[in-house]
């Protein structure tokens, strides 16, 4: 199984909110290219894949909707406007969630009340975690990847706070390459490499 975990600083909570602020302020219409690049193929979905989006722009807790390849629907649609309103019906739908708690909603999509750096330290526990950085390892080196969860951003660079903390839980560095991409296009650079990793395609 693969991870993508995306921490978005600015992207709203509220449900209202998160749909005004399409086409400015947060910009959260960047979302529905990473729910595209993460979860789907030509043809289908990637059965193998699941995505977090961590949303922190909150009066309260932080809001994680969690969507799994192979429980995933059509999202009323592929694109950008009915994403994004399927997000925020999620979000309406967890408005009032206790911390920690988490709910059902359409499309398979679950929706959790906990921050992102409570979510990687659960993670860290069973599995390897990667977060991309440029001098990380390179991602064609000679390492295996069973069972990751990859770790990304928004447009806002992580605290130096949280790369000391995602260090000592053991999450490692990864390197794409010397370019810096967005973390949609990472996402494609990623299953492209494990694609042909796991079909011993060369």
């Amino acid at each position: 199984m693969r991870e993508f975990i995306v921490r978005a600083r600015k992207a709203p909570v509220d449900a209202g909110r998160f749909l005004a602020s399409v086409g400015s302020g947060a910009h959260v219409e960047y979302l529905a290219q990473m729910i595209v690049n993460a979860l789907f193929t030509s043809k289908g979905h990637r059965e193998d894949t699941t995505l977090t989006l961590v949303l922190e722009d909150s009066a309260d807790y932080s809001r994680a909707l969690t969507m799994q390849g192979s429980t995933l629907g059509d999202l009323s649609g592929m694109d950008e406007g009915s994403m994004l309103a399927t997000c925020a019906r999620a979000l309406q739908a967890g408005s009032s969630l206790e911390k920690e708690a988490s709910l059902v909603c359409e499309n398979g999509i679950v929706v959790q009340a906990i921050s992102f750096e409570h979510m990687v330290k659960e993670k860290a526990l069973t599995r390897p975690v990667y977060l991309l950085d440029r001098k990380g390892l390179d991602i064609r080196g000679d390492g295996e990847f069973l069972d990751p969860v990859f770790l990304l951003t928004d447009h806002i660079p992580m605290p130096r706070k949280t790369f000391r903390s995602l260090a000592r839980q053991g999450v490692q560095k990864l390197s794409l390459g010397p370019t810096m991409l967005h973390a949609s296009q990472c996402m494609t650079v990623i299953h492209n490499e494990l694609d042909r990793l796991a079909s011993d395609f060369s």
